[in-house]
């Protein structure tokens, strides 16, 4: 697939109907379900191809997949951290591409929270009839990570901003396109751009080895305008007292648990109907003892990070219910302990399984590569190293690592 740019104004296009409104975390589940193993057919496909899941996305939205985190007091169903891990971990067994998608929209959606009362009703009410957030504050520079190098204009009634952005996941398909400035008067703040705002243009330019259809690209602002409206504080809130990291970062858990049940799933199918004996082996087919011995290693390695993805999100959960600091201490903790499980759960069955295998397995007909470019792309988006530091200077020293502190 070519390069090529993609306005995304949307004034030319029928409005969407208005989506199905998800009313609890069972619907969500099931509903998730019943799409994902739709979308399991075509994933190689798509990865081989570079094919944007347009169709799919719009099945979620349709679904209410993109509503069941507002809050109940704005007619959504709030459903639990335990839900969120669990509909991404199933949503990315199928295609972790589209399992990524999304991902931003659950991060940025709580700080909706953090505006005022009319805000939050106008808001939610558009998210619950369909409207999808994006991703743009990522800037591909050799600056830090907060550090942009964009520029913000006040304007009367709103902002305007310039600048150019990169890994800008579901941007492409979103409706609102949020960055990040950390100049406010009280804090960082985030602004969500409307997409069919004049000067946006998002280019399809992601070429990653891995992850190829998320459509993390290129967003481009050219003096577009923000209204005062579409601006919230980032900072924790009496509203939102639970850092928005951690949600971001439990979902990364979930992708991570998802890849590596797709690796056990496409490898254990392999094994089953393409494995021959080695020569040595007495036994027919696939029942080599050592095949069988390794495969149960990585069952439990894959089955102890989906536990940990799971305690994550019901520590999320609890502190939630009673945001003390010890609560999102726990929460942060146990976060970033199933991060680093997860990671390396789905990138080493990525890698080791084609050892229970042969050289017939690396054929590009089964497409089996894309497990481990997938897991290895995705373990990338925070570095493991400094959660391991921050986790062996707490476990070790008992320094608590600062509330501003990724982990």
């Amino acid at each position: 697939m070519s390069l090529h740019s993609v306005s995304t104004r949307r004034s030319a296009k029928a409005p969407r109907p208005a989506a199905r409104v998800i009313t609890s975390d069972a619907e969500a589940i099931a509903v998730t379900t019943k799409l994902a193993a739709s979308f399991r057919d075509g994933a190689r496909e798509r990865d081989r191809d570079r094919i944007l899941p347009w169709h799919q996305i719009e099945q979620l939205t349709d679904a209410g997949f993109f509503g069941v985190s507002v809050p109940r007091q704005y007619g959504g169903a709030e459903v639990s951290a335990v839900t969120v891990a669990e509909v991404f971990r199933i949503l990315s067994a199928a295609d972790p591409s589209i399992g990524q998608i999304p991902q931003n929209h659950f991060c940025w959606l709580p700080l909706i929270s953090n505006g005022t009362e009319a805000q939050a009703q106008s808001f939610y009410a558009r998210i619950l009839r369909g409207a999808r957030i994006g991703n743009a504050h990522s800037e591909a520079t050799l600056r830090r990570q907060n550090d942009y190098e964009h520029r913000l204009e006040k304007v009367e009634g709103g902002f305007l901003i310039t600048g150019r952005k990169f890994y800008s996941t579901g941007a492409i398909f979103a409706d609102l396109v949020p960055f990040i400035d950390n100049n406010g008067p009280d804090g960082p703040r985030i602004f969500f751009a409307e997409a069919d705002a004049e000067g946006l243009t998002i280019l399809d330019d992601w070429r990653g080895m891995g992850q190829r259809t998320t459509a993390s690209g290129t967003t481009v602002f050219e003096r577009v305008f923000v209204p005062d409206a579409n601006v919230f504080a980032i900072g924790e809130t009496s509203r939102n007292p639970i850092p928005f990291g951690l949600l971001a970062s439990l979902i990364h858990v979930a992708i991570d648990v998802g890849i590596a049940e797709d690796v056990l799933t496409d490898a254990a199918r392999y094994i089953h109907t393409q494995n021959r004996p080695w020569i040595d082996n007495p036994e027919e087919h696939f029942k080599e003892p050592f095949v069988i011995a390794q495969f149960g290693e990585y069952g439990v390695q894959v089955r102890s990070a989906a536990v940990m993805l799971r305690h994550a999100a019901q520590a999320i959960d609890a502190a939630r219910l009673d945001p003390t600091p010890d609560r999102i201490l726990t929460a942060r903790l146990a976060v970033a302990d199933a991060r680093i499980l997860a990671s390396e759960a789905a990138t080493r069955v990525a890698n080791e399984f084609f050892l229970l295998t042969g050289a017939r397995a690396t054929l590009e007909q089964h497409g089996l590569d894309r497990h481990w470019r997938n897991a290895r792309t995705h373990s990338l988006h925070d570095p493991l190293r400094w959660k391991r530091y921050y986790l062996g200077n707490y476990y070790l020293n008992g320094v608590v690592p600062g509330r501003g502190v990724y982990i």
